[in-house]
């Protein structure tokens, strides 16, 4: 619960992926991704219910044989690489209400945030409290300022990077730059359907992650700096 209203996380895991094949399904430090995203939902403070949403039986037994039940079987529209986001939130949030369920707040966790920790949702939605905020998207830190960063024209022109870009300047005299890591999303129900989007206008804040907790998985050597990471951070706390 959260400002008296029920909260809902939606653990997105399609069964096709093309850079990271079945990506949803691999295991990390002996748990699958999809399932430590579950973990996360059941962990929180702040979260009432966390619903897996999928298009494969795979990820649905697999998740099954982690205890975890609540899943909602994406139809054939959603279950390709085109389907975005924001259509698969609605479908979750759509059906529940058919099904008579009422939300006050919407969580997203992808499985790809392997790194992200129940402690990282909590310390969100404390966040928006102390803030007034109305919502809020995980960050962290850019490892360059956006004025470094640029478009590359046709044939490898660089003249559009060079107009974009202000390279003559020193990084300490530049704003740091930050990026969303994808690890957490929190928005109210209503302004999610009012403006089809995750990110409302106004009234949000971020939440800053370490670099090292915002890994997001897209890419073998991801995976491989992910199972790294958790295995250095478990040496530690031994």
């Amino acid at each position: 619960m959260f400002r008296g209203q029920k909260v809902l996380a939606v653990v997105p895991a399609r069964g096709g992926s093309k850079r990271l094949p079945d990506k949803n399904l691999l295991s990390i430090q002996g748990r699958p991704l999809v399932v430590k995203a579950l973990d996360v939902a059941t962990n929180s403070k702040f979260i009432d219910r966390g619903v897996l949403s999928t298009d494969d039986h795979r990820v649905v037994a697999l998740a099954r044989e982690y205890g975890y039940s609540d899943v909602l079987m994406r139809p054939d529209s959603l279950a390709h690489d085109q389907a975005t986001m924001t259509s698969v939130l609605l479908h979750v949030v759509g059906t529940l209400r058919d099904q008579g369920s009422e939300y006050g707040y919407l969580v997203l966790l992808q499985p790809t945030s392997p790194l992200r920790e129940a402690r990282h949702v909590d310390q969100g939605f404390v966040q928006i409290l102390e803030k007034s905020a109305t919502g809020l998207l995980s960050v962290c830190l850019s490892e360059k300022p956006k004025e470094w960063l640029g478009s590359i024209g046709a044939e490898g022109s660089l003249n559009e990077f060079i107009q974009e870009t202000n390279l003559e300047a020193q990084s300490q005299d530049l704003r740091p730059s930050y990026q969303i890591n994808g690890a957490i999303y929190i928005v109210p129900v209503e302004q999610f359907l009012e403006y089809g989007s995750l990110f409302l206008p106004e009234g949000m804040v971020a939440l800053v992650m370490d670099r090292s907790e915002s890994i997001d998985i897209d890419y073998d050597h991801d995976f491989e700096l992910a199972e790294w990471l958790l295995q250095n951070q478990h040496t530690n706390k031994n």
